[in-house]
C-alpha cells in the first residue's frame, strides 16, 4: 500500500467533461495547473468523436506542461451524468446523448493509464473542499447555477454519492408540485436557462429593458432575435445597472434559490455551502446578498443561520482541478 500511495505524486490530469466545452488540465503534486488546453465538445458528432477529441485534448494540455503522456500518472474526468462509481460508467448524459457508457475502462485502454469518473458537480464540490472556499471548513453542500442547475455534498471529508450514485441532483427538487412540465423544480426556476425563458415572456411588458438592445444586436440563422445568446456575463451587466426586467427576475429566482438551500441545510445541518457556476459567479455578490437573505427567513432552527454561503474560489477550474484530485486520493488510497 505504501508504493501505491507514492506512485501517485507526479503530475495528473483533470478533465472537466460538458455538453458545450471540455477543459482539461495537467495538475502537480501542489495542486497547481502547469498545462491547459480547452476544446468544443460537439457532442452532436458522437460518442467516438467526443472521446477523440479528449484525448486529443489531454495531449495538448501535456504539450502546454512541456510533458509527454508517459509522465502523466492518471486522468480523473467529470462527467454531466450521475456516475456508477464502481463501473466508472456514465449513468445518462443526456447533453451528451450518452447512456451506459463505460467511460472509465474506454479513456484508460486510450490512454494507457488509471483513470476516475465521476459527476462533473462532484468533481468541482471536491475541488472547492481540498483546494478553494471549502478548505478547510468540513462537511459543505456545493450548487452550480448555470445553464443547469447541479449539486454535490463533502461529508466526513468524503464525497457521499448515495448507494444510487445519485446524490446532490438539486436541481430536481421540486418547489412547484402542482405547477406543469417545465415549472415545477429549483431548475425550473433558477437555471440560467429559465432566467432567460422568464425574461423573454416578460420582456413585452418592459419596453426600456437593456435586453431588447441586446436581441436586436444578436439575431439567430434565420434573422431573428436569439435568446440563447443571453449568458450570464448580459444579465450580470443588466443587472447591475438596474434593468427592471432583470432585476425582477433574477431577485425572484435568488429568493426561491435561498429557501431551497434552508430546506437542505434544515435537513442535514452542514456548516457551509458553496455556490459556483456562470449565473453565481458573473451576478457576485448582489446575488448572493439576495440568497442569503432568504436562506436566514427560512431556516431551521435559528442557529443555523451560522451556515456560512460562500462563493466558489476555483471559478471556472474546479471541476478539472477537483477531477485531478479526486484521481490522485482515490487511486493512492487503493490497495
Amino acid at each position: 500500500m505504501a508504493d501505491r500511495k507514492q506512485r501517485f505524486t507526479g503530475p495528473i490530469v483533470g478533465v472537466d467533461l460538458g455538453g458545450t466545452n471540455m477543459s482539461i488540465g495537467v495538475i502537480d503534486e501542489k495542486g497547481k495547473i502547469v498545462g491547459r488546453s480547452r476544446r468544443k465538445t460537439k457532442a452532436a458528432e458522437g460518442r467516438e468523436k467526443v472521446i477523440a477529441r479528449m484525448v486529443e485534448g489531454i495531449e495538448r494540455a501535456c504539450e502546454d506542461a512541456k510533458l509527454s503522456m508517459k509522465d502523466i500518472e492518471a486522468a480523473g474526468i467529470g462527467a454531466p451524468s450521475a456516475v456508477d462509481w464502481d463501473k466508472g460508467s456514465v449513468i445518462h448524459a443526456g447533453n451528451l446523448g450518452w447512456k451506459k457508457v463505460p467511460l472509465r475502462e474506454i479513456m484508460s485502454k486510450r490512454l494507457n493509464m488509471p483513470v476516475v469518473v465521476d459527476n462533473d458537480v462532484n468533481v468541482a464540490a471536491f475541488g472547492e473542499s481540498r483546494l478553494g472556499a471549502g478548505k478547510n471548513r468540513g462537511d459543505l453542500l456545493a450548487m452550480w447555477i448555470g445553464t443547469g442547475i447541479g449539486g454535490g455534498m463533502i461529508l466526513n471529508g468524503k464525497l457521499w454519492r448515495g448507494p444510487f450514485h445519485t446524490a446532490g441532483e438539486v436541481g430536481h427538487v421540486v418547489l412547484f408540485p402542482g405547477a406543469g412540465p417545465g415549472h415545477r423544480t429549483l431548475e425550473d426556476h433558477c437555471s440560467r436557462t429559465a432566467l432567460v425563458r422568464s425574461m423573454m415572456m416578460l420582456l413585452g411588458h418592459y419596453p426600456d429593458s437593456m435586453l431588447r438592445e441586446f436581441l436586436n444586436r444578436e439575431k439567430d440563422d434565420e434573422g431573428k432575435p436569439d435568446p440563447s445568446a443571453i449568458g450570464s456575463g448580459v444579465l450580470a451587466e443588466c443587472y447591475s445597472k438596474g434593468d427592471p426586467l432583470v432585476r425582477k427576475v433574477v431577485d425572484a429566482s435568488a429568493e426561491l434559490l435561498g429557501l431551497t438551500i434552508a430546506n437542505l441545510i434544515t435537513v442535514m445541518s452542514l456548516q457551509t455551502v458553496v455556490l459556483g457556476g456562470g449565473v453565481s459567479e458573473a451576478l457576485g455578490k448582489p446575488y448572493l446578498y439576495r440568497v442569503r437573505e432568504s436562506f436566514e427567513r427560512v431556516v431551521f432552527p435559528k442557529t443555523l443561520q451560522r451556515c456560512e454561503i460562500v462563493p466558489s474560489q476555483l471559478g471556472d477550474d474546479a471541476g478539472m482541478l477537483g477531477a485531478a484530485l479526486l484521481a490522485r486520493e482515490t487511486l493512492s488510497e487503493e490497495k
